[in-house]
């Protein structure tokens, strides 16, 4: 009995030992004059807990527990500090910040430990949300798509396919709320499914090297990081609204999270948008429509409402959060019958108007995450759950005006979870090991169906190393992966005529055949990994060097899709021999700054064996029941691909003239098929650049600005066989902003006009280009920013 007691005091003593209650002090100071900053604001993402530094510099976390930890200082005017903790070691932290003129340098977490961009060695890059929005486009992947080495597939405004050095749909993984994203990206004609309403930044990787992840990252990876929880003891809030005046866009969103000391959190934020069809830019005068003034893309309305919501607790164990998040999103389809019709008169008013009329899409994603990060000892451990459904609906119209009938009915539901284990991260050397799943069913319930009802399981394992020491950054790693996919024939319910087409071929007179059987099984197991390298040769040169390789395995799509494509106006067929795509990617990068330049430049080769794509056989295809229309025959195939290309970028702020901030980006591409041929959807070769005044205080608004940005797209000459090529052109935006005092709070504003001088162009990556129909013109607006609480 004496020793049972004598175990459970020594239990309960180590446990106290492992979890015992500490508080963490510190202090931040200007490393050249010693004084003390004030607002600075400290991170540690291990407890997700955050605060900001008091007028003598000093910071408090209370409630911490034993183990390592990253904490993060940063403030606009300072290069960001990242340093480790062992948080058994009670002395106070000393945090010496050097100025700097750059904007905040944001942290990744992309390694799977909080670095700067500087000490990864492939090419990553973080972009707060105040920089996404800045652009003002109507869409979140318009806005992202100013990035170097970021385009986007467009449909009008509604509908934006992320791509990522030449490549996109399935090649380009999406992450949120401490999961993989599944909605169905495999279209071109299906939306990015993500908005920007609750994230603190994106954080973009170029190229196939984030293997904790997930699969399908051969391309890169878009990751939505949430916005951070209020600080402990604080109440705090915000509301955004803007307005557009060429879609008369409407965008709202408000929010408020708080946190008592005892580790309780919490955060809510509901959101929407509201567009109307766009108004073309200026075209020729050959193409406008006689006594018109505007010329709108007809039926490119869109609307989407969204809300977040978590929970959590931070305790000295670790942080726990679970999330839910929901989006509705209603796109109008733009077609060749619309494109062609008169928006003289009454047709203005219904694009105008707001309601919804077919063809559209509905689409409500739910996403419902449990995400836990555990200290354990000097180590930690990762376990996120989540469970998705993406319900997608199509709508076409019907012979009865204002009616409508569900053409595509795509029910999508995912389980997800990650698990993984990281080792002390005080050390110089440390590993990630860890194992991931993803379990996918699709069912259609539409009269139509353009892919079979599919399962599909995907279960990996994965091992990560690093090594940190004075000037040098490894990181390296492998990943296997095991896939299961199992497909089933839909049976609609249709009419026994609507089960057989027509195949007129060049050889041959018409015959009628019958839909093939699209029930089988593939199994595909892929290995990949990744090599890299970041040297300092001084505190501001840094050279990277990473090679990588990915996978993309064939989806449901690619292996049986069947069907006429709505929208593309082309019979699209699957290939069910298709094999894994697998890529080997090198990159090389410099980065050199000190305190008036920042220069960045970058280039990689991309090689892609079994390279998927879909192309014109030259057949076409024509359904009994449509029978006045034939669609040309597409069909996916494969072969060996080569992707090649470069970035390039400076920011130039004068340390004599902080007025001034002059940044440029340039991004070229070229895409080719090793057999002969160009690779489809490659975008144009672009340079952005932009021009910023600034000014600290101006009557009785702070921070004032006045920027121009100008976008120059080089005509596109090598394309693919079905695309057509765009003339090269140039846009000019302008933007005005300042913060000002709204009651006690500092609210901003940025009024801005875009396509200042309403050209009209046609973006290569643009599907609507093939109707006739231009991108936006002109668009003059403004953006509020109003913060309460404290």
């Amino acid at each position: 009995m004496e020793k049972k007691i004598l175990i459970l005091i020594l239990l309960i003593c180590f446990s106290s030992t492992s979890y015992s209650q500490n508080s963490l002090k510190g202090k931040v100071t200007d490393k050249a004059t010693g004084n003390p900053l004030e607002g600075v604001n400290i991170f540690i993402p291990e407890y997700g807990k955050s605060t900001a530094s008091n007028s003598n510099g000093e910071f408090t976390f209370n409630g911490l527990g034993n183990g390592i930890v990253k904490i993060q200082a940063t403030i606009i005017g300072y290069r960001t500090v990242v340093q480790t903790k062992d948080l058994s070691d009670y002395s106070d932290v000393i945090i010496n910040m050097e100025s700097s003129a750059t904007e905040l340098e944001e942290v990744l977490i992309t390694s799977n430990s909080s670095k700067l961009p500087d000490n990864i060695p492939f090419s990553a890059n973080s972009v707060p949300q105040s920089e996404i929005r800045k652009f003002n486009s109507p869409s979140l992947m318009g806005n992202l798509s100013y990035q170097p080495g970021v385009d986007r597939i467009s449909i009008g405004n509604g509908i934006g396919k992320p791509v990522i050095r030449g490549l996109s749909f399935n090649q380009i993984l999406l992450y949120g709320q401490g999961t993989r994203i599944e909605n169905q990206q495999w279209d071109d004609h299906h939306d990015l499914g993500l908005s920007d309403v609750g994230i603190e930044n994106v954080e973009i990787v170029r190229g196939p090297a984030a293997l904790i992840y997930g699969s399908d990252a051969m391309g890169g990876a878009l990751i939505f990081v949430d916005e951070k929880s209020a600080a402990p003891g604080t109440t705090v809030g915000d509301v955004n609204a803007g307005f557009g005046s060429n879609t008369l866009g409407i965008n709202v969103d408000a929010g408020i999270k708080s946190a008592n000391k005892n580790g309780l959190f919490y955060g809510v934020r509901i959101g929407g948008q509201s567009q109307t069809s766009y108004v073309q830019g200026e075209g020729d005068d050959a193409n406008k429509k006689a006594g018109e003034k505007e010329d709108f893309a007809v039926n490119s309305k869109f609307q989407n409402m969204t809300g977040k919501t978590n929970i959590g607790i931070s305790k000295k164990w670790g942080v726990s959060k679970l999330s839910y998040s929901y989006l509705n999103q209603m796109i109008g389809i733009i077609e060749a019958e619309s494109a062609n019709t008169s928006t003289a008169g009454s047709n203005k008013a219904e694009q105008r108007d707001r309601g919804m009329e077919a063809p559209y899409q509905d689409v409500a994603t739910h996403i419902v995450s449990l995400e836990n990060t555990i200290l354990t000892g000097k180590s930690k451990l990762n376990l996120n759950v989540a469970y998705q459904v993406n319900d997608r609906k199509e709508f076409e119209p019907t012979d009865v005006p204002k009616e409508k009938r569900l053409a595509i009915g795509l029910l999508l539901n995912t389980i997800t979870y990650d698990l993984k284990w990281t080792s002390n991260q005080e050390k110089n050397l440390g590993v990630t090991i860890g194992t991931q799943g993803t379990f996918l069913k699709n069912t259609n319930g539409g009269e139509e169906s353009l892919v079979p009802d599919a399962d599909v399981r995907n279960v990996a394992g994965y091992g990560l190393f690093r090594y940190d020491h004075d000037k040098l950054n490894l990181l390296g790693g492998v990943r296997l992966d095991i896939r299961h996919i199992e497909t089933h024939t839909y049976e609609s319910g249709a009419t026994v005529s609507d089960s057989f087409i027509i195949v007129p071929t060049f050889n041959s007179n018409d015959t009628i055949s019958p839909k093939p059987s699209t029930d089988f099984k593939k199994d595909y197991t892929p290995l990949s990994f990744s090599i890299g390298a970041a040297y300092h040769l001084s505190d501001g040169f840094t050279i990277k060097l990473n090679a990588a390789t990915g996978f993309s395995a064939p989806n449901y799509a690619e292996l049986a899709t069947f069907g006429k494509h709505e929208g593309t106006y082309r019979f699209e067929r699957g290939n069910r021999e298709l094999k894994v795509e697998q890529n080997t990617e090198a990159d090389l990068g410099f980065i050199w700054e000190n305190e008036f330049i920042t220069l960045n430049i970058g280039g990689y080769y991309n090689k892609i064996k079994d390279y998927i794509y879909i192309a014109n056989t030259g057949d076409t295809m024509m359904t009994i029941t449509d029978a006045v229309y034939k669609f040309p025959m597409f069909e996916y195939r494969q072969s060996d691909a080569t992707i090649k290309g470069g970035e390039f970028g400076f920011d130039i702020h004068p340390k004599t003239a902080r007025w001034l901030d002059f940044k440029v980006t340039d991004a070229i591409i070229s895409g080719t098929l090793d057999k002969g041929g160009n690779l489809p959807y490659i975008p144009s070769n672009k340079l952005i650049g932009e021009v910023k005044l600034s000014k600290d205080k101006i009557w009785k608004f702070s921070n004032t600005y006045l920027s121009f940005i100008v976008s120059n797209y080089t005509k596109k000459k090598s394309i693919a066989q079905y695309e057509l090529s765009t003339d090269g052109y140039t846009l000019l935006d302008v933007h005005i902003g300042a913060d000002f005092k709204l009651g006690k709070q500092k609210a901003m504003f940025d009024i801005f006009c875009t396509n200042l001088l309403n050209t009209g162009y046609y973006n290569q990556l643009s599907l609507v280009k093939y109707i006739g129909v231009r991108d936006m013109g002109r668009n003059i607006g403004v953006q509020l920013h109003i913060p309460f609480g404290k």
